[in-house]
């Protein structure tokens, strides 16, 4: 009588394991271009929604009061009164509203301030536009230490001044309703009054780049 082996048959695993590796692979392959295609999704999205700063127009300047009149005796002084009017229109290429505090004006002659002027607090609409009015008073002794009397009688007898006003109004947008970015509104206006009849001969301004 012949006796048979107890033993289990050898079981061969090496078919599955190959299979649960490449199941594996292609499942980390497959996360890897998940991963892959969101951060250039994120990338394009930075891109396109990333903050610029607003655009100021100057839309009209107007002036009253009197331009310098010197007077020689008893002693020599110069007698002033000027205040400017500038309308200015702040366009938002954003696609959030732009909110900004108050922000302040400066009014040079020959390089040096001498005048100041406030705009006040607002909004301005995603894409969209405000009109911001702002009154600068100059002030009579700081243009007599910015020019100096001769040059400042010069002006005068040529019949023309020239004024420069800086405007900086910084604000912030929230991209999305999550992310907040700091943006600011920058522009500088040339201005060239006649003196005898206190009328803009001249306007010119443009948008300073932020560096």
């Amino acid at each position: 009588m012949s006796e048979s082996g107890g033993g289990m048959p050898p079981q061969h695993h090496g078919p599955q394991k190959v299979r649960r590796r490449r199941v594996l692979l292609c499942l980390a392959f497959t996360a890897l271009a998940l991963l892959l295609l969101a951060a250039a999704a994120a990338i394009a999205a930075l891109a396109v929604l990333r903050p610029r700063d607003p655009v100021t127009e100057l839309l009209s300047v107007s002036t009253t009061g009197v331009l310098p009149r010197v007077v020689p005796l008893p002693t020599v002084s110069v007698q002033l009164n000027l205040t400017f009017l500038l309308v200015v229109r702040v366009r938002n290429p954003n696609p959030a509203a732009f909110r900004h505090g108050p922000a302040d004006t400066s009014l040079y002659y020959r390089g040096a301030a001498v005048g100041y002027g406030e705009v006040p607090a607002g909004t301005v609409p995603s894409r969209g536009t405000a009109t911001v009015r702002m009154n600068m008073t100059v002030q009579a002794d700081r243009v007599v230490a910015a020019a100096g009397i001769g040059s400042l009688v010069a002006d005068v007898l040529a019949g023309e001044m020239e004024f420069e006003a800086r405007t900086e109004v910084p604000g912030t947008v929230t991209i999305l309703g999550l992310v907040k970015r700091g943006v600011e509104a920058r522009s500088v206006c040339r201005v060239v009054i006649g003196v005898a009849d206190v009328k803009v001969r001249r306007q010119q301004c443009h948008n300073e780049a932020m560096l």
